[in-house]
């Protein structure tokens, strides 16, 4: 599956879409505004993309670049084309893009006790379906805490701050930490 790629600004006819697929596809506490997205977005090293298959917009992602790294903030497929296989191909496409870098992103920690668990579990399972491993490392942002996943077996700590930083325009606002077994 072939996609087509477009830079999310305000111009793009599906704007408004993308923005509300963004609002409706996180939890309020995991978003970051819009206005905030869009600044950072500014940077030559962070890709707020929309995707399309023959013209039909089907998802987007939002992704920071550093050295060896690439950090997938966000990405979300259209409700109307779910479970059609658009989100497998997102990725496809960021690893053909992106070959000589490790794609990283996170992902709800599983929780028996959340209200979501089996979707938690049923994304994990996508996730390593379309290659990617668990780092045995977390996040902790604003409160909540995720686990890590990557698609190189190997996970540089150091690397990944790196990205974090970046992200974060040299702040550290993001906690870095060992997954519990």
């Amino acid at each position: 599956m072939n996609l087509e790629i477009k830079n999310v600004s305000k111009t793009l006819p599906e704007y408004h879409q993308v923005i509300d697929l963004v609002k409706n596809s996180f939890p309020k506490e995991e978003q970051y505004p819009i206005w905030l997205l869009k600044l950072w977005a500014l940077k030559k090293n962070v890709y707020f993309w929309a995707y399309y298959q023959n013209d039909e917009f089907c998802g987007i992602s939002y992704l920071v670049s550093h050295e060896e790294m690439i950090f997938v903030l966000y990405l979300a497929v259209n409700n109307q084309v779910q479970s059609k296989g658009y989100g497998s191909a997102i990725l496809e496409t960021l690893k053909e893009k992106f070959q000589d870098k490790n794609i990283t992103l996170n992902i709800e920690r599983l929780d028996p006790e959340a209200d979501n668990y089996e979707q938690r579990v049923k994304r994990l399972k996508f996730y390593q379906k379309n290659g990617f491993y668990d780092t045995d490392y977390t996040i902790t942002d604003r409160g909540e805490t995720f686990l890590t996943l990557t698609t190189s077996q190997s996970f540089s700590v150091e690397a990944f701050k790196k990205v974090l930083r970046e992200l974060t325009l040299g702040l550290d606002l993001l906690k870095i930490g060992k997954s519990e077994s």
